[in-house]
């Protein structure tokens, strides 16, 4: 048998195998075209594809890719990104059609008793060039398809540039103005030749070029992987809580410089609903929220210091801190585009920067105004702070985060509020509201707020506590409450406990993943004051 027809045979082979092995089959296909000296058709359209894909196909520039094979024997006219449905041309699904016929036509022919090799020879050759014709147009449809899908991410990048541009109060630079699209049709040159870079980059370091379908996004992951990432310029807190505070009269720049922060917000929630799907992925976040810190961080600098406004600066410090991560990294994302995996939920470091994002804004909706509730948390966290500098039980706790802290944090939270019930509570309403009722218009009595006041079983807690605390220090009140009900030393003390811990277990399982990340901000809180206590 010559080597035409042991090609042949193997490809026969190769062909009955397709389903547990198409990269087999697409292996032999590519022999038997070279032993048969099959004419290829033209490739020269791969020049035009995006530089991610050239480096996809630039391991086999005359070969085939498997995930083509795959893309044409489940043929499909719809795409799905960020949870959105994208459209095949109707031209690429033409060729797709015409290449199935191909390939059926080969099939048949290979299952039969005899292969001829001049018929096998020319259905060889009609089958690459309807391969090359469904590669051309499909993954061209696919590079759009990716481009619109990366779209707000480019647009925020851009938003980011101009807000970067009015805080410093300079003219923008040529560079700067670019949209990084990533569209064939609509990339500037500037554009272009950063995208250029950045993939030649890949290529000469390239080793194996990984197994990805042409559609939609493990190029991307590689290339965010082997690139080099540019310098990040760190943004400044301070400019970023001036940029966002409220402004009685503020000039037309400063209008200007809210506006667009604004608009980027608005592109950040469009993100946020596509590519969070470890939060809640929320469609709108107010501005309000950011504002809000703004205010009380740039109030707590021109106040004189105490540790409540050191637990307040911190507050409005870790809500900015989620947006200004966010903003550096769509600063760092500028002319790189192609590493941005077009299923936006894949990009494992936008993912983490919307969630802390959101969980900051959820915070700062839920406790930064009205004012009463942001200086009730604040309260409870400066009382925590202080009780890691006087209990070294709980400081242990804090600071190796074990278990057994989150526990005993409810306890020492609920005591805390009925140490200073009348500052303490509007925050124990919020996160008790089934224990706080409305007040009634002229009615004051038990009254925590203008809105709320007490229920009879809180009031009954509230007089217990007062009762022991007539006859044990606050320091013996806190090592039983960080030691729970079985230290009790008599029947009192252990009816308190006992009502605390249950009121700690409702706090806890009311509405879980609200209460983890209020207990992330009271330690975080805390925190200022332990490390105010040290550097006096």
């Amino acid at each position: 048998m010559d080597r035409h027809a042991q090609a042949a045979e193997r490809l026969r082979v190769a062909a009955k195998e397709r389903q547990q092995s198409p990269e087999g089959f697409v292996k032999e296909l590519q022999n038997a075209m070279a032993e048969l000296q099959v004419p290829l058709a033209d490739r020269s359209f791969r020049k035009n594809f995006s530089r991610n894909y050239k480096v996809l196909f630039q391991a086999n520039p005359n070969g085939y890719r498997v995930e083509v094979l795959e893309s044409v024997l489940d043929l499909n006219a719809t795409v799905y990104v960020n949870r959105r449905m994208h459209w095949i041309t109707g031209l690429s699904m033409r060729k797709g059609h015409v290449l199935q016929q191909r390939l059926s036509q080969l099939f048949s022919l290979l299952e039969s008793s005899e292969v001829k090799l001049g018929a096998l020879w020319k259905l060889l050759q009609d089958l690459d060039e309807a391969w090359m014709e469904f590669e051309k147009h499909y993954i061209m449809d696919l590079i759009d398809i990716e481009a619109e899908a990366r779209q707000p991410v480019a647009d925020a990048v851009t938003l980011e540039l101009q807000l970067r541009q009015a805080e410093e109060q300079r003219p923008p630079r040529e560079e700067e103005e670019v949209h990084w699209l990533g569209r064939r049709e609509r990339l500037p040159w500037t554009a272009q030749l950063e995208e250029h870079n950045v993939c030649d980059h890949a290529i000469r370091g390239a080793g194996v070029v990984p197994r990805s379908m042409p559609s939609i996004s493990a190029v991307s992951q590689w290339l965010a992987k082997r690139t080099s990432t540019q310098n990040e310029t760190p943004l400044d807190l301070q400019q970023l809580a001036v940029s966002a505070a409220s402004e009685a009269n503020a000039s037309a720049s400063e209008l200007e410089r809210t506006e667009k922060m604004k608009e980027l917000l608005r592109k950040v929630c469009e993100i946020n609903s596509n590519a969070n799907v470890r939060g809640r992925g929320r469609p709108q976040m107010g501005f309000h929220v950011l504002q809000a810190a703004a205010d009380d961080f740039l109030a707590c600098q021109a106040s004189e210091p105490t540790l409540e406004t050191s637990v307040q600066a911190a507050f409005a410090k870790h809500v900015l801190e989620g947006f200004l991560h966010l903003r550096s990294y769509l600063f760092d994302m500028r002319g790189r585009m192609l590493e941005i995996d077009p299923q936006l939920q894949n990009n494992r470091q936008l993912q983490n920067c919307l969630v802390a994002w959101e969980d900051a804004w959820e915070l700062g909706s839920r406790f930064l105004r009205p004012h009463d509730v942001s200086g009730a948390l604040c309260s409870v966290a400066a009382q925590l702070g202080t009780l890691q500098q006087e209990h070294q039980d709980f400081a242990s706790l804090v600071e190796s985060q074990e278990a057994e802290l989150f526990l005993v944090l409810p306890r020492l939270v609920l005591l805390c509020s009925l140490a200073g019930p009348e500052r303490s509570s509007p925050f124990t309403a919020t996160m008790l509201p089934s224990h706080f009722e409305e007040v009634s218009e002229g009615d004051d009595l038990g009254s925590v707020g203008p809105d709320f006041s007490r229920t009879a079983e809180w009031d009954e807690l509230l007089k217990k506590f007062k009762d022991l605390e007539q006859e044990r220090s606050w320091r013996q009140l806190v090592e039983n409450a960080l030691r729970g009900p079985s230290s009790a030393q008599d029947e009192p003390m252990k009816a308190f406990l006992t009502q605390l811990e249950a009121l700690g277990f409702e706090l806890t399982r009311r509405r879980p993943e609200e209460w983890n990340s209020c207990c992330s901000l009271l330690l975080r809180c805390s925190m200022a004051v332990v490390d105010k206590a040290q550097t006096t």
